[in-house]
């Protein structure tokens, strides 16, 4: 679901909404004009901000489009995938859908009082795209690049924060964040990680020289935009056809899962991968292992246990298949647990996602959400134009004989695609105005509606199990989110010493 991501949410705040205001204020009284200094900020962060009614008011009624989104999108995939099981082509259609996230973004800019022409909104995604170039030349930027992050929305991986507005989709990605119910880079994870532990404490010691770095890759990259725009686009679209691969090979394991056992299991389960995206960053990265962190992605493992292995005796299995149309309480239960173990691996799967998506495509300290549904629309194309391919390579080996869906089949895909580019753009406006740990939070309500939408559908009560498994992944979100707020309030706190010792 990207961007959402998405994703994929990333906005030119350095770390998160509650101090990116102010940096962006002193980015404005300091930059001059746009020829001199560049692209303005977007406008979501740029211009006034409204007021704090009108805020929670519009990342409320954000929040509750991506849940409804979310719930609406799982329980069509469920639905379809009754008739017309075909995954990987429903996949296909909702991640090329993220096309339209850029053109989509691009009236909304247009639409604003304060809008920004077209050439400033290309400078703002060109740049940003140079500007990864750059940094991955700098040999300085070695410690820095192993910062990592959806549509969709997309630091290091030393700990894990709260992505800022622009930071997620695409994945989205949508990053992408798609997961409106599937997995997006926005989809679903409201994570970043923050730079690594090392360069916090040295703040105050070093913030003059890597505003002085910034300052001169913005310079470095406004230069290659100038003189290569044609490979700064041809780079950008090459590594989101490179990620795109990972991304999607996740996604279709959370469709097949999703045919498979239950909405609620799949979703409690998919929402580990903000841990998973922690373990890969101790593993990958080196990141300092923190007792508070290690507890968390306990509790959400002993979750997923007791969702997946504890209750399934005899008696539930005998229960669980007469509901099911009579069929074999035996192959009842290897269906579920197959379809739980997808949808653990789609979790792990989209972790690894985030952290590569960071590392190599989220500019350092240039946070723009126009470049995120840029990165999210290039994932899109992408999946249009490469990801097609194996769907006769699983006709063949007859995984999945592909045949045309009918016309009500056809309904249900688009939905599922529309619910898809409704969550990331939710999640993008929920970002860019309330605080990321509101919106973290606010988006794992997910789990509990669709238990209730689970409970509905399927006419029957949940067991003990799926609750108090969902209950200990909550938990261990709820921890690790505590966790990475008190860290980014530490932070916002020594940047702002910074900040205020630069201006006397």
């Amino acid at each position: 679901m990207d961007d959402s991501t998405h994703p994929y949410s990333l906005l030119s705040s350095e770390h998160g909404a509650t101090h990116g205001e102010a940096r962006n204020d002193r980015h404005e009284e300091n930059s001059g004009s746009d020829a001199h200094n560049g692209p303005r900020l977007p406008a979501s962060t740029a211009g006034a901000q409204p007021s704090a009614k009108k805020s929670m008011l519009l990342g409320g009624a954000s929040l509750f489009v991506c849940v409804i989104s979310f719930v609406f999108q799982t329980a069509i995939t469920h639905r379809v995938q009754e008739s017309y099981a075909q995954p990987f082509f429903i996949l296909w259609v909702s991640h090329s859908f993220w096309m339209i996230m850029l053109p989509l973004h691009t009236v909304y800019e247009k639409m604003k009082p304060s809008a920004r022409s077209l050439a400033a909104l290309k400078q703002d995604a060109l740049v940003a795209s140079a500007k990864v170039i750059v940094q991955r030349k700098r040999p300085s930027s070695a410690s820095e690049e192993s910062r990592l992050t959806s549509p969709g929305d997309g630091d290091e991986y030393c700990r894990i924060e709260p992505m800022d507005a622009d930071e997620m989709t695409t994945a989205s990605n949508g990053a992408m964040a798609e997961q409106t119910g599937e997995p997006t880079p926005s989809m679903h994870n409201v994570f970043k990680v923050a730079e690594n532990e090392e360069d916090a404490q040295n703040d105050n010691d070093g913030g003059s020289s890597r505003n002085s770095d910034d300052n001169s890759e913005i310079d470095e990259s406004r230069v290659l935009v100038r003189n290569r725009p044609v490979w700064v686009v041809l780079h950008a679209a090459a590594l989101a056809t490179a990620l795109v691969g990972l991304l999607n090979a996740s996604a279709y394991l959370w469709y097949v899962a999703v045919g498979l056992t239950s909405m609620s299991k799949v979703t409690a389960i998919y929402n580990m991968s903000c841990f998973f995206a922690y373990l890969f960053s101790v593993l990958l990265l080196k990141e300092r292992i923190l007792l508070v962190k290690c507890i968390a992605v306990v509790l959400s493992i002993v979750g997923v246990v007791f969702m997946t292995l504890v209750n399934n005796g005899p008696d539930a299995q005998e229960a669980a298949a007469t509901q099911k149309g009579g069929q074999s309480a035996a192959v009842l239960l290897n269906r579920e647990l197959l379809g739980d173990l997808l949808a653990l691996v789609c979790a792990c799967g989209i972790g690894l996602y985030q952290v590569l998506y960071k590392k190599y495509a989220v500019p350092r300290n240039y946070h723009s959400l126009y470049y995120v549904n840029f990165m999210t629309t290039l994932l899109g194309l992408g999946t249009f134009a490469v990801c097609w391919f194996p769907i006769p390579v699983l006709h063949v080996l007859r995984v999945e004989v592909f045949h045309w869906p009918n016309r009500q089949q056809l309904v249900l895909v688009l939905a599922n695609a529309f619910f898809g580019v409704a969550y990331n753009a939710g999640f993008m406006i929920a970002l860019s105005v309330l605080s990321p740990l509101f919106a973290a939070i606010g988006v794992m309500l997910t789990i509990p509606v669709t238990a209730v939408v689970d409970m509905v559908m399927q006419g029957q009560v949940l067991a003990w199990n799926i609750f108090v498994g969902g209950a200990g992944i909550l938990a261990g979100f709820a921890m690790l989110t505590i966790a990475e707020y008190k860290e980014t309030v530490r932070k916002a706190s020594g940047r702002a010493v910074v900040v205020a010792a630069a201006d006397s």
